[in-house]
């Protein structure tokens, strides 16, 4: 491991499962995941009609936290932080089952409280997605929490005593459900939101959803759609999707539900409860739409643990950029920076449709992750970048907008023949197209002003009359060190801006 990281070790026991994940992290709270490791406990099932987690139903754990423990030591872990959630915290006998825990597992163990798994997963949501206000819905196994956030802030939360495995033990049939059964687990969750009036004041406010609930439908609506890109966080779901499950799972038998493609099978009897909980929030608040989140409660107790002052980024995508920077691409930030000052300089110059201060930002991200493929293979980099970004951890866009950028990054001379939005039509739109070649070809020109990476122009000035563009470049006189990369890129960059370019080198005068 490199020195100026720490390792940590974050165990989460859950109501339906118990996870530990293994981050390496740097001292500005940037982290990569290196180990997840996973054991199915269903806690809930196991409390006692007196609200009780007996000793002996608690056994099988304490064999699971010493392998964690284990694993933690082998991978050299510096600092293990493990919470306990609803099923433990709501026991009758929490403190007793915690020391016992603790005790035989020699690992110090807190009890999560409502609140706190309410703002942690804020935290995991927030620092994920460059969003001003929402709600966040956490379905455990044993309860579910409601948070809403308003300028990147939290705001509000309850935590609700029900989640997808203790209401299907309430209300299901082993995971078979009928008409009467939904409308009593409904009545119940209504029941308790009515009691919260701050639910009702964000109506029109996105959804964003942890757990394994969300995921799983995303999951079958992302194989029922052919979804070009399989990624799970940032998934959206409109009403519509949701209202369209309402109608399917719950009148599906348990047997089929378990050959349904995308669903796992351990999940094929609690997908039901989970289901309904979530739609009976997402109608009550008024939500516009339903996004999953990749990032919860474990990396909520990292951000908290790393940055207990100031967990909140106030870009997710700036935050995303430079922990993946740090991790993972063996250049300079300076020289990244460099590029993009020329990118810049050159964009504000040129005339262009649509959104362009989203364009100029799909610019700078191309820029910061251009490199990433290099860590494979230097002489194929661009074709390793592209699927780098498109399987990457970046934070704070869009799926249209990491497919672009992913496009743009790797986009090479080469490129300016080639239909590149063909093979994601389904998510991009008609006009992207256009917007990848041009955003591309400005990408690669301002990379290869600095090919050399010692920074020989030091800048440039554009002006754009009619349909010529005048370049001058700023810098040493004699650029000769890749003089014929600028060429090759200013061909691609004069088609795909239809433009003519006069491109004046500093004078040696």
């Amino acid at each position: 491991m490199r020195d100026d990281l720490c390792r940590i070790g974050i165990i989460d026991i859950g109501s339906n499962s118990i996870r530990l994940v293994i981050y390496d992290t740097t001292a500005d709270g940037g982290y990569k995941i290196i180990k997840e490791c996973k054991y199915s406990a269903r806690l809930s099932e196991r409390i006692t009609k007196e609200g009780r987690l007996e000793q002996k139903d608690m056994e099988s754990v304490i064999p699971v936290l010493l392998q964690f423990k284990d694993i933690c030591k082998d991978f050299e872990v510096e600092r293990i932080r493990a919470g306990a959630t609803a099923a433990i915290r709501n026991a009758a006998n929490s403190q007793e089952i915690i020391s016992y825990l603790s005790e035989a597992s020699t690992i110090p163990i807190e009890v999560i409280s409502g609140h706190q798994e309410a703002y942690f997963g804020f935290l995991g949501v927030i620092n994920a997605f460059d969003v001003q206000d929402g709600f966040v819905i956490d379905i455990g196994g044993g309860s579910t929490e409601v948070t809403l956030f308003r300028g990147r802030r939290y705001e509000q939360s309850i935590s609700f005593p029900f989640g997808a495995v203790n209401t299907n033990l309430m209300f299901g049939q082993g995971g078979n459900w009928n008409g009467e059964q939904v409308r009593k687990l409904r009545t119940y969750v209504q029941g308790r939101l009515v009691e919260q009036d701050w639910l009702g004041t964000g109506a029109g406010l996105p959804l964003y959803g942890l757990g394994g609930t969300l995921r799983s439908m995303g999951k079958l609506d992302q194989k029922s759609r052919e979804y070009s890109l399989p990624n799970s966080h940032g998934y959206t779901m409109s009403g519509e999707t949701v209202e369209h499950f309402m109608e399917l799972l719950p009148s599906m038998s348990y047997d089929k539900r378990k050959d349904l493609d995308g669903l796992s099978k351990s999940r094929a009897d609690i997908i039901v409860s989970g289901l309904i909980i979530f739609h009976t929030v997402y109608q009550y608040i008024g939500a516009s739409q339903a996004v999953i989140s990749g990032e919860g409660l474990r990396e909520g107790m990292l951000h908290d643990l790393l940055k207990p002052q100031q967990p909140v980024r106030e870009s997710a995508l700036e935050y995303s950029l430079n922990t993946i920077i740090r991790f993972d691409i063996r250049t300079s930030k300076r020289h990244l920076d460099h590029i993009y000052g020329l990118a810049h300089s050159l964009f504000g110059e040129l005339k262009q449709e649509g959104n362009k201060a989203e364009q100029d930002m799909l610019v700078y991200v191309a820029i910061m992750l251009h490199r990433t493929g290099s860590n494979i293979n230097y002489y194929q980099s661009k074709r390793h970048t592209l699927y780098w970004l498109m399987n990457s951890p970046i934070r704070g866009l869009t799926h249209r907008q990491l497919i672009l950028c992913a496009l743009i990054a790797s986009y090479s001379t080469k490129s300016r023949k080639q239909k590149l939005s063909h093979s994601h039509k389904d998510i991009l739109l008609a006009s992207d197209e256009e917007l990848i070649h041009k955003l591309g070809a400005l990408v690669q020109l301002s990379i290869a002003l600095d090919s050399t990476e010692i920074g020989m122009v030091t800048g440039l000035r554009a002006n754009l009359h009619g349909n010529t563009l005048s370049i001058d470049l700023l810098g040493l006189p004699a650029l000769l060190i890749g003089l014929e990369d600028v060429e090759d890129a200013l061909k691609s960059f004069r088609t795909a801006w239809a433009l003519k370019v006069k491109l004046n080198f500093p004078s040696s005068a």
